[in-house]
């Protein structure tokens, strides 16, 4: 039996439009170690599971999975070993959630140094929404004084992530900042030498979840013959996808729709208030995937995949198979 404070909280993380998808599977893993040690001695593999099912169902981030799986993976065997006792118990729970976040913050630095090194060459960047990955480069571009490049920031609604994206670069120290709405990308995309994007989640057959509007973006500058960049950790890989053997090169995601009132004040029932967070970039509109110490090149669905079978994915996806029975579980 789950608390009361953890459905409550899950809850909250349900209800979290603010939050980047670094610092939602942060907090996914905060209310999932909370839970563990709360129920401590009592903790099985079944309650371990459905804890994770609902924090996975609060919002389709592969960050969340890559935060969430492998501790199923680790604290399952230790729930199934002689050592799970009562003297233990803590110790062992606390050193799990320790390692694996050491684990993410290793890749994700990797990757913010991959991106640093690689937009030192450019001049003129062009960027979209709010990615941590691309805040902290921009961070250590800005360190390292390299405050001078053009930076065309679009605005992205309904939340406004561009608005404080803009004034975080101007308050790290750069110069030349151009802000703009979300359809000056046909202007800014004649100056801008790329365009940069974070992700939410990558497939592992190369397409990319993002805000909406990146694919228009990407569209725009691939015809112009213009570099398409985007930089996230391997923890945006969908490790759900690999799990349930989902191939499917559909486009046509599930992907939700938000509160109406984000969007307008109108409320009219012959209006449908189209209000949805994410879209897809096909693989083909992205010239470079930056993903730890790695510059994965087009086609990117090739270097992925050599890529995915370099890192240790694939144990981690088999000790699931064995262990994990999505059915068992509600999707809701």
């Amino acid at each position: 039996m789950l608390s009361k404070e953890f459905l409550t909280n899950v809850q909250s993380l349900h209800n979290d439009t603010e939050s980047g998808a670094a610092q939602i599977a942060d907090i996914s893993l905060f209310i999932l170690k909370k839970e563990c040690l709360l129920v401590g001695t009592e903790l099985n593999q079944h309650i371990l599971q459905k804890a994770i099912q609902l924090l996975l169902n609060t919002h389709p981030m592969a960050s969340i999975e890559n935060s969430l799986y492998p501790i199923y993976v680790i604290l399952t065997k230790e729930i199934n070993s002689t050592n799970f006792s009562e003297i233990n118990v803590i110790e062992i729970i606390e050193k799990v959630f320790a390692i694996q976040k050491i684990k993410m913050k290793r890749k994700e630095n990797n990757t913010i140094k991959t991106l640093f090194n690689y937009l030192k060459k450019k001049e003129s960047i062009l960027t979209f929404s709010h990615s941590s990955t691309i805040d902290s480069a921009f961070l250590k571009l800005a360190k390292n004084g390299f405050c001078n490049k053009e930076i065309y920031i679009l605005e992205s609604r309904p939340l406004r992530e561009g608005e404080r994206t803009v004034q975080l670069y101007s308050e790290m120290g750069f110069k030349n900042l151009q802000f703009g709405v979300d359809f000056a990308v046909n202007e800014f995309s004649k100056r801008a030498e790329l365009a940069l994007f974070g992700a939410d989640t990558i497939f592992p057959d190369g397409r990319v979840l993002n805000k909406i509007g990146s694919a228009t973006i990407a569209k725009l500058f691939h015809s112009r013959a213009k570099e398409v960049v985007v930089a996230a950790s391997p923890s945006k890989i969908s490790l759900k996808t690999l799990l349930f053997q989902d191939n499917s090169n559909n486009s046509e995601l599930n992907i939700s729709h938000h509160n109406p009132k984000e969007v307008t004040s109108i409320d009219n029932q012959n209006i449908d208030i189209w209000n949805k967070y994410f879209e897809i970039v096909r693989p083909d509109m992205i010239t470079s995937l930056i993903m730890d110490d790695r510059i994965l090149s087009s086609p990117i669905p090739d270097s992925l995949s050599l890529f995915l079978q370099k890192i240790e994915i694939h144990e981690l996806i088999q000790d699931l198979k064995k262990n994990w029975v999505e059915d068992d579980l509600p999707n809701e």
